[in-house]
């Protein structure tokens, strides 16, 4: 199962394809995670992704996205976001992390060109479609930068740096280029981010739904519709499938029975937990752990 390391804050702790270049290339697809689904996070780093088949949501910022086969998508730094499951559809892509950093050569670029479009609102996210001709230019970018960063032929750190910078100005020049810059401060999605983050930091203790919403200074109605709208779940439902994802941690150290393992995960009884986990994943938890044991 692949899982994201993710800090309590949300953010994502990335580890770069060289410790020599911050650049981070993967192929994944979405039935490799816990039910289909990332968990949600943000990073400084600008992400792009390319589906090569099936397809996917994209949840950045308050907004929701359909990815079809062909598709992409750029996610701007610093953005609250996560892929999911689109229907039962499984869905192969590529995924890209790329530091801003790499684009900083003097002070007179990054002012004209790089913070404006890192701070832009109307740019937190944009699909890239093969029928437009300047987003079909940005999935060749996409490709081409994928399929250097693999090969690790003489020189391609170069050509990576070159290809990032065309794929960058392509983006500037069709969002902060094309219509000025547009910056606006989003409550609610720093009200989600720190509501998450006291869930992964006291996913362990016995906490409330009030406590949960006192965590991004928001009344409980407000609590459960940011949820609902940007994770498609209530605020205890969240809770609960985080647990569950702790639990599954906590099973390979074989030092720990099930009763340990539900106390250590904030459950109450391991009867509950046993009822929780056969829910969500189909199978009791003794179950799962032989079939991770096993392999």
């Amino acid at each position: 199962m692949a899982q994201l390391n993710v800090a309590e804050n949300l953010s994502e702790i990335i580890e770069y394809d060289t410790p020599y270049l911050p650049i981070r290339t993967r192929r994944s697809k979405l039935s490799y995670f816990y039910n289909r689904s990332a968990s949600c996070h943000w990073h400084i780093d600008l992400e792009f992704i390319y589906v090569l088949d099936g397809s996917m949501n994209y949840f950045v910022d308050g907004e929701n996205y359909t990815l079809q086969k062909g598709e992409g998508i750029f996610v701007n730094s610093n953005r609250l976001h996560y892929g999911y499951g689109h229907k039962e559809e499984d869905c192969d892509f590529l995924v890209l992390l790329l530091s801003p950093q790499l684009l900083v050569r003097n002070s007179h670029i990054e002012n004209k060109y790089i913070r404006p479009l890192l701070q832009d609102h109307l740019s937190n996210a944009i699909v890239f479609r093969e029928e437009i001709v300047w987003q079909k230019e940005a999935l060749d970018y996409i490709r081409k930068l994928y399929e250097l960063c693999h090969a690790q032929v003489e020189g391609y750190e170069l050509l990576a740096l070159s290809q990032f910078e065309l794929l960058f100005l392509l983006l500037y020049q069709n969002t902060v280029g094309y219509h000025g810059l547009h910056q606006e401060y989003s409550r609610d999605m720093n009200a989600l981010k720190n509501m998450l983050g006291y869930i992964q930091s006291h996913f362990a203790e016995n906490i409330s739904l009030q406590e949960i919403a006192a965590a991004g200074s928001v009344g409980r109605s407000k609590c459960c519709t940011l949820f609902r709208n940007s994770l498609k779940k209530s605020p205890i439902e969240y809770l609960a499938s985080y647990r569950i994802q702790k639990s599954v941690d906590f099973m390979t150290n074989d030092s720990l029975n099930m009763t340990e393992i539900s106390a250590a995960c904030g459950f109450n009884s391991s009867s509950y937990f046993a009822e929780t986990f056969k829910k969500i994943w189909g199978v009791s938890p003794t179950e799962y752990r032989k079939t991770i044991t096993s392999n």
